[in-house]
């Protein structure tokens, strides 16, 4: 798979509110996506960072995807329950 194809991880969440949102502002803005959830679904708990969503897109998408959130997260559109992973 080539570099351009190659999904990388740019945000963590532990909110269901922020995720919806997020996945609002990639799909808005065209940005292909996937999302790893952590959560352990036969039980109603959070333990540690289970809860945790990982936000991944392609990485030729990942510096516009990380200013989206960002920008989203500085003009209070999203709280700051998550993480912007930054990249390697």
């Amino acid at each position: 798979m080539g570099d351009s194809k190659k999904y990388v991880d740019i945000f963590f969440s532990y909110n269901d509110f922020e995720s919806d949102i997020i996945k609002d502002i990639l799909t808005r803005e065209g940005i292909p996506f996937i999302v790893r959830d952590q959560r352990i679904s036969p039980y109603p708990i959070t333990i540690d960072h289970f809860p945790q969503r990982r936000f991944s897109v392609p990485k030729a998408h990942s510096e516009r995807a990380r200013k989206l959130i960002s920008d989203a997260v500085e003009s209070g559109a999203i709280p700051k329950d998550g993480s912007i992973v930054e990249d390697d």
